[in-house]
This record gives structure tokens, C-alpha cells and sequence, in this order.
């Protein structure tokens, strides 16, 4: 048998109602120019009839959904779910639905979810760029789509985005390191963004500041997830414990960090007490691991509020000058997993 049930429509509402499909638009609309009560009866039949409205076809109309992609480099990481909660609390106080997915540092996935979200009509995208100079900012400047980067600064000047000082970050890194005795580091560093470069670039400020050369230091890479950190650190030292006279790890994010402490645990090699680790990001498991690590932190779910905020107020035509870019410090948190060696 054929089920004949179909879902209620406008114009179910406007029949029962004895008005226009026009007024009930405007009454689930709340306009103004509908008396309270006609908008009562009109919600009070939508109700038990269990109408819902199509957002994509209503934003055709009134050229806005409420709805904004976000599109993130990997969720799995808890760096970008703590960006993701501030920017799901900003747009839910404003009124607007996050749609969230992720890109896993994969360009062509990029650029399709990109497309996908557009094609859904959003009314705007934030996103996190795998490079500063990647394609799919042709895709949103070509199609007039107000976007606000995280996490980066674009080579283009013309766009907005909100990053913080990773040069400053790398630096602390490296810095508080020297500050107390160690000379002798691995850096597990990650070369594809331009943010993880600047950190390398402050690591080696702080160095040369200090008298000690980049080129006495063992540099491996790239890594970027907790598996790369692990394999890095796995090649590096093979089957051996020894660890060279190297008497710290400095890795240009938590993940990578935690990734080289777990191989350093399973050789049996002692953190602090054989070698030191630092971390960057402060994701929100740094101090709940064996052993809580020492890390740069970065205002992530503050990142996600400012850019959600601001990227709303383009929409909305509110924000008073374009571009808009912010650029946060960054700040050093000693947990137990550095120690002195003076």
C-alpha cells in the first residue's frame, strides 16, 4: 500500500487559518504588522499540524539562511573542538546554526566541503586553512561569500582572519628551555602551515639569542598528528634508549608532543627524569595525561568567539572597517613535564 503521508505545508496552515500563504509567512516571521493574536493562532495550528519551515527555501527568499560552515582541519584534535564550542556559542546568541565538518589536511577535501557548503546557502564560512596560500580562498573571493580565517594569516591582506603570535609562542618554547639549563634539543616540528613555520622561527630567535646554533640541534619532521610524533621519535631512536646527550623534546603542538611521550614511556625512557617535553596550544587534555605537559597556550575557544562574532557582524553589515585581524598572545604554562638541569 502507497503511504500517503505527506509533510504540512504553508498553505495547510494559511487553509485552516482562513488567511493568506503571505500572512502566515509574515506572522512565522514575526512581523509587525500582524496582530498578536493572529500570530498566536497561526503558531498554535503550526504546532499541532508540525510544520517546519524550510530554512534553504525561506533563505532563497529572504537571501540569509542563519547558517554558517565551518570547516576545520581536524576535530579530532582538541585544539580545533575547543575552537569549535566558541564559535557554536557566539552564533547560537546570535541567532545563527553552525554546520561543522572537516577538512582531515586534505586540499581537495578543502575545497569540495567548501562547495558543499555554499551550494547549502550559507550565509558565511570560517575556516581554519591547510596553507596560507591555498586555493579555496579563490573559491570564497570569486563567490563573494564573507569568510574569516582561524588559526592563520593569509598571504592576501585584503582578507580577515584572527591568529596568535606563533613566532612569540616558539620562542617562550625554546626560551623558558635554556632558562633552566637545557642546551641540547630534538624539535619535532611541522613545515605545511605557515603558523607551525613561525614557531620554528622563534625557536630559533631564542637559540641564537641564547649563543646556541639550530644547526647543533637534531630537527625532525614534519608531524602533525600524535601517530607522526610517535613514528618520529620511533626513528629517530630506533631500539635504542639512548638519547644522545639530546635532554629535550620541544614539538611545535600538544599532539605531536604527547605522540613522542608515549614512545619515550614505552622505551622506558624517564619524563622529566631522562629528557624534557614541551608542547604547544594547551589542548585541554595537557594536564590530564601521565604526564602533564609543559605547553604554550593559545585562547582557542576566544579565537572561535572573536571570529564567529565578527564574521556575523560582516553578514549583518555592522562591522565599521574590513579587513578585520586580530592577532593574540600567546603565553607559557610550566606543567611536570620540564624540569631544571642548572
Amino acid at each position: 500500500m502507497k503511504n500517503s503521508y505527506r509533510s504540512p505545508n504553508i498553505n495547510d496552515i494559511a487553509k485552516e487559518a482562513g488567511v493568506s500563504k503571505s500572512t502566515v509567512s509574515r506572522a512565522l516571521a514575526d512581523a509587525k504588522n500582524i496582530s498578536e493574536e493572529t500570530k498566536r493562532r497561526i503558531c498554535t495550528i503550526k504546532d499541532r499540524l508540525g510544520y517546519e519551515p524550510n530554512n534553504i527555501a525561506r533563505g532563497l527568499s529572504i537571501k540569509k539562511t542563519h547558517t554558517i560552515g565551518v570547516l576545520l582541519e581536524d576535530i579530532s584534535n582538541s585544539f580545533y573542538t575547543e575552537m569549535a564550542k566558541g564559535i557554536e556559542v557566539t552564533l547560537k546568541k546570535a541567532g545563527y546554526t553552525m554546520f561543522l565538518a572537516s577538512t582531515d589536511f586534505s586540499c581537495e577535501e578543502e575545497i569540495r566541503l567548501t562547495k558543499t557548503f555554499i551550494q547549502n546557502g550559507v550565509d558565511g564560512i570560517l575556516i581554519t586553512l591547510i596553507n596560507e596560500h591555498s586555493e579555496v580562498l579563490n573559491v570564497l573571493k570569486k563567490r563573494e561569500l564573507p569568510f574569516f580565517v582561524l588559526n592563520g594569516k593569509p598571504c592576501d591582506e585584503s582578507i580577515n582572519w584572527i591568529d596568535t603570535d606563533n613566532r612569540m609562542g616558539g620562542y617562550l618554547q625554546a626560551k623558558h628551555l635554556i632558562d633552566i639549563g637545557h642546551r641540547k634539543f630534538i624539535i619535532l616540528r611541522s613545515t605545511q602551515l605557515e603558523g607551525s613555520r613561525d614557531r620554528f622561527a622563534g625557536i630559533v630567535e631564542a637559540l641564537k639569542e641564547s649563543g646556541l646554533s639550530i644547526d647543533d640541534q637534531t630537527v625532525l619532521g614534519d608531524a602533525n598528528t600524535r601517530e607522526e610524533g610517535f613514528e618520529l621519535i620511533k626513528g629517530f631512536l630506533g631500539e635504542s634508549q639512548e638519547i644522545g646527550g639530546h635532554s629535550a623534546v620541544i614539538a611545535t603542538n600538544d599532539i605531536v608532543a604527547i605522540g613522542a611521550m608515549e614512545y619515550l614511556f614505552e622505551k622506558g625512557i624517564r619524563v622529566p627524569g631522562d629528557i624534557s617535553v614541551i608542547g604547544y596550544d594547551d589542548i585541554a587534555y595537557a594536564p590530564l595525561i601521565r604526564v602533564p605537559l609543559t605547553t604554550i597556550h593559545q585562547a582557542k575557544f576566544t579565537m572561535g568567539e572573536i571570529a564567529a562574532y565578527m564574521l556575523v557582524n560582516i553578514i549583518e553589515g555592522q562591522a565599521q572597517s574590513l579587513p578585520q585581524q586580530y592577532l593574540l598572545k600567546p603565553h607559557l604554562i610550566i606543567r611536570e613535564s620540564t624540569r631544571s638541569i642548572v
